[in-house]
C-alpha cells in the first residue's frame, strides 16, 4: 500500500502546483451535519422515524424502513442500478447511490459498476447521475467500481472512491471531488485503491479519510480551501494493530459529536478481495475513535459488533 501513498503524494504536488495552497479557514467538526432529510418522505406515510435500508435481503436496491413498525417503501426506480452500496445525502435532501455487485452479476453488469445515481430529494425517483471516468472499465476479473461516498457541507463537495479497472497487483482505482452543482470532476487522486471515505474538520484543517481496499490501513489527505486534494498524506491507523483487529479493510467512515462533546469516528470493517463472495462476509464490527484535539489524532476506543446490515 506504501507505493500507493507515493502515488497519492505525487499527485497532490501536481494538483497544488508544488506551492502552499489556501487550506481554507473551516469551523472544526463533523463536515456533512448539513445533510437533510428528503421531502418526499412525508409522502410514504411512514412517518418521520425512517431509515434508507440498503441490506437487500429480499429486495434489490434500496428502500426506506420504519423501524418500530416493520413498514417500508420503495419507489419504482430504485431497483434500476440493481444491488447498491454506498448512499449519501446532501443539504437539499438529494441522496447518491452507487451500484454494489454481490453474489452475481446478472443485475449488475460490470459495464455499469462506475457510476453515481441520483435519488430526487423532492420526487424520490432515481436515476443515473454521473458515469465516471476509469483508468480501465470494470471486468469480470474485477467487477467493482464505485465503492465510497460522502458529502461535506462547505463545499458541496461529493467524494467517490472507484476502484474500477484495478488489477490484483495494480492499484489503478480513484478517489474524486465532485462539485455537485456542476456534476464536474474538480480533483482526483490517481492510483488508489479505496473503500470507505470520509471528511472531518480538524483543528488543522479538513482532511479526507479513506479505507485502503487492498489492507486494514485508514489514511488522510489534506484538502484545501476549494475541497481539492493537497500534499499532505498520511497514515492514521491499521485495524489489524488493534486490539482484536484483523485484516479487514474499512468499508465506511463516519463521524459524529457525542453529548459529552467529543468527536467520535466510526470505522467499518469488510472483508474485501475483489470477489464477489466477499461482499457476504461475518465480519461486521464498528471500530471507534474518539477525536484528540491538542495533537490532531484519532485514539482508538474500542469495537463492537454493527447493528443491522
Amino acid at each position: 500500500m506504501m507505493r500507493n501513498v507515493v502515488a497519492i503524494a505525487a499527485v497532490g504536488c501536481l494538483l497544488s502546483a508544488c506551492g502552499e495552497p489556501d487550506m481554507g479557514n473551516f469551523k472544526p467538526g463533523v463536515a456533512n451535519a448539513c445533510q437533510a432529510m428528503p421531502a418526499f418522505i412525508g409522502k410514504t406515510g411512514l412517518g418521520t422515524q425512517v431509515a434508507i435500508d440498503t441490506r437487500q435481503r429480499g429486495y434489490t436496491g434500496l428502500r426506506l424502513l420504519n423501524g418500530q413498525t416493520g413498514q417500508a417503501w420503495q419507489h419504482p426506480t430504485w431497483d434500476d442500478a440493481g444491488h447498491v452500496g454506498a448512499f449519501a445525502r446532501d443539504h437539499e435532501g438529494n441522496i447518491y447511490v452507487t451500484p454494489a455487485p454481490e453474489v452475481s452479476l446478472a443485475e449488475n453488469p460490470p459495464a455499469l459498476q462506475n457510476r453515481i445515481y441520483r435519488i430526487d430529494g423532492a420526487t424520490g425517483e432515481m436515476a443515473l447521475w454521473l458515469e465516471l471516468p476509469a483508468f480501465a472499465p470494470p471486468s469480470a476479473a474485477n467487477p467493482f467500481g464505485t465503492m465510497g461516498l460522502f458529502f461535506d457541507c462547505d463545499t458541496h463537495s461529493l467524494y467517490v472512491s472507484s476502484v474500477a479497472g484495478s488489477e490484483p497487483r495494480q492499484a489503478n482505482g480513484r478517489i474524486y471531488r465532485i462539485d455537485i452543482a456542476t456534476k464536474k470532476v474538480k480533483s482526483q487522486l490517481d492510483s488508489v485503491d479505496a473503500l470507505g471515505v470520509g471528511v472531518f474538520n480538524g483543528v488543522q484543517h479538513k482532511r479526507l479519510y479513506f479505507g485502503a481496499a487492498r489492507s486494514s490501513d485508514v489514511y488522510s489527505v489534506a484538502l484545501d480551501a476549494q475541497g481539492d486534494f493537497a500534499q499532505d498524506v498520511r497514515h492514521e491507523f491499521a485495524l489489524v494493530t488493534l486490539p482484536d483487529g484483523n485484516s479487514t479493510s474499512v468499508r465506511k467512515i463516519e463521524f459524529t459529536q457525542n453529548r459529552q462533546g467529543q468527536y467520535v469516528m466510526q470505522a467499518k470493517e469488510l472483508e474485501f478481495g475483489f470477489r464477489l463472495p466477499a461482499e457476504n462476509n461475518p465480519y461486521k464490527r464498528v471500530f471507534r475513535f474518539s477525536y484528540q484535539v491538542g495533537d490532531d489524532t484519532w485514539q482508538f476506543v474500542g469495537a463492537a459488533l454493527e447493528d443491522g446490515g
